[in-house]
């Protein structure tokens, strides 16, 4: 009888009851257990899915040890009816009730021990994986346990879904008492399989707790499904790690580990390393332990077992790690030394970790032939000269990636680069990506990078980044000259280097690439001035406006752009090269929002488009949505974060409408779809009608206008033959500009007609379709035989057999609609979609070539008949036609000179004719880049017009200057100066030396207060010698001007004469509208000539007004006297004036009629004292001789150097009778004329020293300020005032720092 038969129902009954109904048993055996000495007691062993219990054989039953399978170390069995268990290093011995001779109870409970463990881990080998040691004597019992092994490992059984995980994970559960989580079963056994998944990511189950994810790592032990275990970014509990840790010393199928940023540190990477060791049939190839502080200590422990793997590594991360020389060389060594890792190892990253020190041992490695893909080196503080010697040595054959962002080059400024750096970028072949930012890098450097990579033509498709190198101006020039000729490259990144201004021409010279599909040259122009960015837009838009521009991605973000940017988003509606666009971070507004959305209406090239950060409101976001609707090749626009939160706090429901429209309308641009070529027909037509027409109509008005008269006049130049081309000419002409459209027309008709090409896609998809049925049919007939070569009992009967045919069939059945949908709308738009694309450059290529034939025959054609000669048909013959291809690019040329003469003659009227109601000007025919550009919008012009004033202007002219002026019919109502004494714009201090020759005439000067309001009429009237002297005029006058200023003299006589009796009896103080008419036209004549010192017109002006009234006549002869006539005062008034002066000078009898105050020599003389009391104090001697000095004017025997110019010099009064006292002639020269008696010493040495014109500058930094005198006690009168004018200074030679520090 056997031990089961033994168990009764009651105690079976009490053993359910005991571990519960849950719990399931494959097995209850009676069995005797020693206890002290020779005594046994019965218990009952239950064999549950992963436990076994022992139970006691009483009623009722309790639980006396219980034991779980991965706990068994070994199983022996030396004896048949003998069992021992080896549990955690203790052995428990069981003994049958059968005979002894019989083995067979003890064999059936070693089978279902082993088949329970193999139905939890189906793909691990029993023995020396699970259970250690197994032995059972005899051998011929184990033949059931290895037929066992066979059947599992050979694939026969069904494993579940990834290799059995829901039971792994069920049976580690109750391994770790902890609760089992369906939901972690359910996701992986649905999610992980149906994505065909080999990483198991515990970042999918963060959301349990720390205890929780402690079976799911332990289900990886003997879990063959899963390849990679990937942790990263995790802060893990020390028993996840500890399970992790015994994961990798017990799994057979661990390829790939991500352990990066989980915290490890030293004593994690020691344990990680006797795990690795411990397991030798450990398959890894990628160990990425990057981000966690493991320092020097870490890699040391861990460089072991790297240089032990037996099949070498793939993949090493161990940036971030806090690694030096010392940890890296041992880590380089390791790879040295195994021997594998020169033909294995692909990827390198040891970023972030200081490499400052030598590191020879990494060089080594390096200098050696390997296999290395990638290369991380960024941040480490490496010689870039000793890398690139290695590099060049052992990593050009297979290096793609080289990533050696923030690194210096070079620790001296004076050491140059050496020959390997740009040897390796010519010798390299399979360079794909190579990484410089922030690398300070020098203008050597780059120039050695790009001459390399130009040079090199075993490489294309060259990622380049710059980005961040702050190359100014020395890199900007080296890009210009050298980045054309690297033909290698397809994406080139040179955002943030501070180019500015530079950027244009860099651009300029990138457009010249044809290589280059990918550009970002953000972050440029934060700090450039407004009025250059301009320049570098237009290049930008010059570049990508340009027929064989390949650029597909232009990036142009963080730029601040604002309404710069509206350039470019107007030449985006015609663009056919770019896809992807980033203008996010610029800040356009509404204003840039609406400008991309007239440019989303017609383009058509567009697919992802990023343009957060730009101020746009809920107007601009409106305007977006709506033109999309129109737009079919958008596909991506990420969602505007930052401008999107803006608008949701003002209008939360109309932000989440607006949004909503725009995601549906991406939705349905992803759907292919097959768009008309008629949107972009009519638009190319736009373009050139737009342009064209006026042009055209104007050369056709003018030929045929020539015709006509031509022939009314009778006259044949050419014959009639010749008459009848001009006219077919004509024609030709109004036809071409409707010429695009007829081409479309021929399309159109061509498609109506049946387009061959949809006649192909339509059976295409015929034919297809048959295929198709065909092939699904032979699947069913395949399977159904399959099927009963695997089940032929079950599947013999034949009508079992037809009816599965029939239902397979009937599922098997796919409907032709949906090919044809597949063949002729979804593939077929796109393949139309390309042919209208090259329809419409075809017929845009015809008609503009016509256009500009028609355009140049015309012109042509034109000026030949004006010109007298017959119209010229082109040429026929082979000779005159090469003529005329050579001649073609010497006309070319001189048609654009032409075009841009004539373009600057209509800017130039257009300025001079400020008009409202001027006609405008008929546009000249624009290039293909002109026409293509959206003109500029009037709200973007206001805007800038009020965000950046102009620098400079124009002169301001007055609209109704040039009308007729109402006759005066009576005199002014105020005092006034003398308007009309000069017509010509003079300086009143030019002639000032003839003040200072005794005994000549001076001219009377209008006299006028600064106070009234037509004091700066001073400005225009003066000596008229000034304008005869002056060094700017370039030589006398003619005679007949001198006559003219000597006429114009003796009238201003006649009228100061008169003048004066109007002066005496006051009129009310009234201002009439010519003569404020005539004021503000003499202000805008005179504001240029109000460019004068303050110190010198106080020193010089001031000097020669008190000359005058020491000088002046008497006023009564003068008043006598028509002709004018300027006398001075006899020797005897002049000798009693000088020997006085310390007396109150004298009152000149009717000088106060003129508006001279009666103590004007006092008030003169206060000023002249107070200017020379900042002189340094003279000797005695000098102040003796300034007592004998007769003369008291400061400047009156100044000797100046001779200009040249004296004899061409005419005094105002040449015409006028001389008094009686005489005077010298005006044409003397003044250094015979004038005497430097009673004059400074100082001021006569800084003459003879600094005799010098001015300077530009100087005259900058004049004041232009009026000389105010003071008003006399006694007088009612302003007293008279003098400006002294730049022209003045420069003809005496005079410099002003002199006189100003005297």
């Amino acid at each position: 009888m056997s031990g089961r038969n033994i168990i009764t129902r009651e105690l079976s009954d009490s053993i359910r009851q005991c571990l519960g109904r849950k719990v399931k048993l494959t097995l209850k055996v009676l069995v005797k257990v020693e206890t002290r000495g020779d005594k046994t007691e019965n218990r009952v062993l239950a064999f549950a899915s992963c436990r076994l219990f022992v139970l006691t054989a009483k009623v009722p039953t309790r639980v006396d040890q219980h034991f779980h399978y991965l706990d068994i170390q070994g199983i022996e069995s030396r004896k048949p009816n003998q069992l021992c268990l080896t549990v955690c290093d203790r052995v428990y011995t069981y003994y049958t009730t059968h005979e002894e001779n019989s083995s067979h109870e003890v064999d059936t409970m070693v089978l279902s021990l082993c088949t329970a463990l193999k139905n939890i881990f189906p793909s691990v080998p029993l023995t020396r994986h699970i259970i250690r040691k197994v032995e059972i004597q005899p051998p011929k019992r184990m033949q059931q346990l290895e037929e066992l092994e066979r059947a599992t490992l050979g694939g026969t059984r069904d494993m579940g879904p990834c290799g059995g995980f829901s039971t792994q994970y069920m049976c580690m559960c109750d391994y770790h008492a902890l609760p089992y989580r369906e939901e972690v079963a359910w996701d992986v056994d649905t999610i992980y399989l149906s994505h065909d998944t080999r990483e198991l990511y515990l970042h999918d189950f963060d959301y349990l707790e720390q205890k929780d994810l402690i079976p799911i790592i332990s289900a990886l032990e003997y879990n063959t499904w899963f390849r990679k275990l990937r942790a990263s970014h995790s802060k893990l509990s020390h028993e996840a790690i500890e399970r992790i840790l015994h994961v990798v010393s017990k799994s057979l199928s661990l390829e790939e580990i991500y352990l990066d940023n989980i915290g490890a540190k030293a004593e994690f990477a020691n344990k990680l390393s006797l795990a690795l060791l411990s397991n030798s049939n450990i398959p890894l190839q990628k160990l990425d332990l990057s981000h966690n502080p493991l320092e020097d200590k870490g890699a040391i422990h861990i460089s072991n077992p790297i240089g032990r793997q037996a099949k070498g590594l793939s993949h090493l991360n161990l940036s971030h790690c806090g690694l030096t020389g010392k940890g890296v060389n041992m880590l380089a060594h390791s790879l040295s030394v195994n021997k594998y890792m020169c033909q294995t190892l692909t990827f390198l990253n040891l970023a972030g970790n200081s490499l400052r020190d030598d590191v020879n041992n990494l060089y080594n490695f390096l200098a050696q032939p390997n296999t290395l893909k990638t290369l991380d080196l960024s941040a480490t503080e490496c010689a870039i000269d000793a890398l690139f010697g290695a590099l060049l040595r052992g990593c050009t054959s297979s290096l793609a990636q080289l990533i050696l962002s923030r690194n210096s080059f070079g620790s001296k400024k004076s050491r140059e680069m050496l020959p390997s750096f740009k040897q390796y970028f010519t010798s390299t072949l399979a360079l794909k990506t190579l990484t410089f930012s922030q690398c300070k890098l020098p203008s050597d450097a780059l120039k050695n990078v790009l001459l390399g990579l130009a040079c090199n033509e075993n490489i294309s498709e060259v990622d380049l980044d710059l980005s961040s190198n702050h190359l100014g101006a020395t890199g900007a020039q080296i890009l210009e000259s050298c980045i054309h000729g690297v033909r290698c490259l397809a994406a080139l990144d040179i955002s943030d280097n501070g180019l500015e201004t530079q950027l244009g021409p860099v651009v300029a010279a990138i457009s010249k690439n044809k290589s280059i599909k990918k550009l970002n040259i953000g972050r440029n122009l934060n700090s450039i001035k407004s009025k250059h960015v301009y320049h570098v837009m237009e290049a930008v838009v010059q570049m990508i406006q340009e027929e064989d521009c390949v650029l597909e991605s232009l990036f142009i973000n963080d730029s601040r752009l604002k309404t710069d940017l509206h350039n470019l988003l107007n030449a985006l509606g015609s663009n056919h090269c770019l896809q992807n666009l980033d203008i996010s971070g610029n800040y356009m507004g509404d204003s840039g929002a609406r400008l991309l959305a007239k440019a989303l209406q017609i383009n058509s090239k567009l697919q992802f488009i990023s343009y957060d950060r730009n101020n746009v409101t809920l107007q601009g976001y409106s305007d977006i949505a709506y033109a999309l609707q129109s737009n079919y090749s958008v596909k991506f626009l990420p969602f505007p974060v930052h401008d999107a939160m803006l608008c949701m706090k003002t209008a939360p429901e109309r932000t989440e409408n607006i949004m909503r429209r725009i995601q549906d309308i991406l939705y349905r641009n992803v759907s292919p779809m097959k768009y008309s070529n008629g949107q972009a027909f009519r638009l190319q037509q736009g373009f050139l009608l737009s342009s064209t027409q006026q042009q055209v109509d104007r050369l056709v008005l003018q030929t045929g206008e020539v015709v006509r008269t031509l022939r009314r006049s009778g006259s044949d130049l050419g014959g009639s033959n010749s008459l009848q081309w001009v006219e077919g000419l004509i024609a030709d002409a109004d036809n071409s500009k409707q010429l695009i459209s007829h081409l479309h027309d021929v399309v159109l008709r061509r498609d109506d007609a049946g387009n061959p090409i949809e006649t192909k896609l339509h059976q295409l998809s015929s034919d297809l379709y048959t295929v198709i049925s065909n092939n699904l049919q032979d699947t069913v007939e395949s399977m159904v035989r399959s099927a009963q070569d695997k089940c032929p009992n079950v599947l013999s009967e034949e009508k079992v057999v037809n009816d599965i045919r029939t239902a397979c069939l009937a599922k098997s059945q796919l409907s032709y609609q949906l090919v044809e949908s597949a063949i002729v709308e979804q593939a077929g738009s796109v393949i139309l979609n390309k042919v209208n694309e090259v329809n419409l450059a075809v017929a845009s290529t015809v008609s503009d070539r016509v256009i500009d034939e028609v355009v140049e025959s015309l012109s042509k054609t034109c000026k030949n008949l004006q010109s007298g000669e017959g119209p010229r048909k082109r040429a026929s013959t082979g000779t005159e036609m090469g003529g005329r291809e050579r001649g073609s690019s010497e006309s070319s040329t001189r048609s654009e000179r032409s075009d841009t003469v004539s373009q600057g003659d209509d800017t130039t009227s257009q300025k001079s004719d400020p008009s409202p109601l001027a006609t405008p000007q008929l546009p000249k025919r624009k290039s293909l880049h002109g026409r293509k550009l959206r003109p500029q919008s009037v709200v973007a012009e206001s805007l800038d017009s009020v965000s950046e004033l102009p620098s400079s202007c124009g002169q301001l002219q007055h609209l109704g200057k040039a009308r007729p002026r109402r006759v005066k019919t009576r005199a002014p109502t105020r005092p006034m100066g003398r308007a009309d004494l000069v017509e010509e714009d003079h300086d009143i201090s030019e002639g000032v030396d003839t003040f200072f020759r005794p005994g000549s005439s001076t001219p009377t000067t209008p006299l006028i207060s600064p106070d009234s309001e037509n004091s700066p009429r001073l400005l225009k009237y003066g000596s008229t010698s000034s304008v005869e002297s002056s060094p700017h005029t370039g030589g006398g006058r003619t005679g007949s001007e001198r006559g003219s200023i000597e006429s114009l003299t003796r009238s201003d006589s006649l009228a100061r004469s008169e003048s004066d009796v109007t002066r005496d009896s006051p009129r009310p103080h009234t201002k009439s509208r010519d003569t404020e008419e005539e004021d503000e036209e003499e202000e805008e004549e005179v504001s240029l000539e109000e460019k004068s010192s303050h110190s010198v017109r106080s020193l010089i002006g001031r000097q020669a007004n008190e000359g005058m009234a020491k000088r002046s006549p008497d006023m009564s002869a003068r008043k006598a006297s028509t002709s004018s006539s300027i006398s001075y005062a006899d020797d005897k008034s002049r000798s009693e004036e000088d020997g006085k002066e310390d007396s109150p000078p004298r009152k000149i009898a009717g000088l106060h009629k003129m508006g001279i105050g009666g103590n004007i020599l006092a008030e003169m003389k206060k000023i002249q004292e107070k200017r020379t009391s900042f002189l340094p104090k003279d000797d005695e001697k000098d102040k003796e001789e300034k007592k004998e000095s007769p003369s008291s004017n400061l400047l009156a025997g100044v000797r100046l150097r001779s200009t040249g110019l004296a004899d061409s010099l005419m005094s105002p009064t040449n015409g006028f009778p001389r008094g009686s006292g005489g005077s010298k002639s005006p044409n003397c020269n003044r250094d015979s004329c004038i005497d430097t008696s009673g004059v400074a010493p100082e001021l006569l040495v800084l003459l003879d020293k600094r005799r010098s014109t001015l300077t530009t500058n100087q005259l900058e930094e004049l004041e232009e300020t009026w000389v105010d005198g003071e008003r006399g006690e006694d007088s009612l009168c302003p007293p008279l005032h003098r400006q002294t004018s730049h022209k003045h200074v420069l003809a005496t030679d005079l410099s002003l720092e002199d006189v100003v520090n005297v």
